[in-house]
């Protein structure tokens, strides 16, 4: 798959996630049919539209936050806007709040 089918299935995977819930890099990789879970993380690192594509949505599989092209804060604010709590860097209930595919 090129880069560009990979973004696209990316951006498809990211409108998915509903409200009030988060996913994981593992989890969209293996959507995706890979193990690449960092090649995930890069493709997110470069999503151009964060607003249309919910990326601050993907956190690490143990529910802590991962990255975030426009920081820690944001992301964190964002994930509160959307009805999720983080306390030390960690998603609140993370059970609770993930989407699987």
């Amino acid at each position: 798959m090129n880069s560009n089918a990979n973004m696209e299935r990316l951006h498809a995977l990211l409108l998915q996630i509903p409200p009030g819930k988060v996913t994981t890099y593992k989890a969209i990789a293996h959507a995706m049919g890979t193990k690449g879970y960092r090649f995930v993380g890069q493709l997110l690192n470069k999503n151009p539209h964060p607003e249309q594509f919910p990326c601050y949505k993907v956190v690490n599989a143990d529910g802590r936050l991962g990255g975030f092209a426009l920081g820690d804060t944001e992301k964190i604010r964002r994930l509160k806007a959307d009805g999720i709590e983080v306390k030390q860097g960690k998603i609140v209930g993370f059970k609770e709040r993930f989407f699987e595919f």
